[in-house]
């Protein structure tokens, strides 16, 4: 009777009921935080998108200020170059951003995570900015430069 308990002691091949409650208790808890994870990553989207909408606004609030005080303008696909306050101001696209450089010293970097962009020059009062960012969103911007004689 001894050796037959003995045996059945050490034929552990199956799970008891605690156990699998327990194991049952631990993937519900994870599965509950799913929802949590979700709505965070949805979040920090909407931030991100945020942001890149104030930078932009930034970036063509602070061009059309230089725009209107500068002389001398010259555009070429990715890259305006014209005189502001007697210094040589340029605007070019650099690996995946837009940056600014005064006088060819340093950079600022103005726009992020572009893919694609492209300066024209549509008439001697208008300038044209079309950028493709990385997540394939475009955006455009006019801006209406007085023409030479008239400053």
């Amino acid at each position: 009777m001894l050796k037959k308990i003995f045996v059945t002691l050490l034929n552990k091949h199956g799970f008891t009921l605690i156990e699998s409650l327990f194991s049952l208790l631990i993937v519900i808890i994870v599965a509950s935080f799913i929802p949590l994870i979700f709505q965070s990553y949805a979040s920090v989207l909407k931030v991100m998108d945020i942001d890149k909408n104030y930078e932009w606004q930034l970036f063509m609030n602070h061009t059309k200020k230089e725009l209107n005080t500068g002389t001398k303008l010259t555009v070429t696909d990715h890259k305006i170059t014209f005189i502001a306050q007697s210094k040589l101001v340029t605007y070019e696209a650099y690996q995946n951003l837009t940056r600014r450089s005064v006088d060819n010293k340093g950079h600022e970097p103005l726009l992020t995570n572009i893919k694609q962009d492209k300066w024209s020059k549509k008439s001697e009062e208008e300038l044209l900015y079309e950028v493709t960012f990385e997540d394939d969103t475009q955006l455009s911007a006019r801006f209406y430069i007085q023409p030479e004689g008239s400053k």
